[in-house]
């Protein structure tokens, strides 16, 4: 199954998301995650990638698994996969790493919001009657 890949991938990311959020709230062991930035901005930016990322993955992942177990074609699955991770990645690092940069935060929302409306788009389509 090909959304248990991007499920996994997704999973991964926001595994870093989390450890970069406890270690800005200062958990030595996680200290290497801090990039040394200690400021409360970068605390309050780790925190709304991570909020983010748990905000829209979930939903995504629910059209996803729809649309492959609809027969969606796998090359399709791939293309909203793949999106939808780039925009993830580069939504989270802008927040979650970075102090600001324009480019990937609305490229990342960009590249998150349109797998989802297509797929949902997708969704809707298969049921206009022939």
């Amino acid at each position: 199954m090909l959304t248990s890949l991007y499920a996994s991938l997704l999973c991964l990311f926001f595994v870093f998301l989390s450890v970069r959020v406890i270690a800005l709230r200062g958990n030595p062991i996680f200290a290497v995650f801090s990039f040394g930035r200690n400021r409360p901005d970068a605390l309050d930016r780790a925190i709304r990638a991570h909020g983010n990322f748990a905000e829209y993955t979930p939903l995504f992942l629910i059209l996803l698994y729809l649309a492959e177990s609809a027969d969606m074609t796998a090359a399709s699955l791939h293309a909203y996969g793949l999106v939808f991770c780039a925009g993830r990645a580069m939504h989270g690092i802008c927040f979650a790493v970075l102090a600001r940069n324009f480019v990937l935060r609305v490229g990342g929302m960009v590249l998150t919001l349109f797998p989802l409306a297509f797929l949902a788009g997708w969704h809707l389509w298969s049921f206009w009657p022939a």
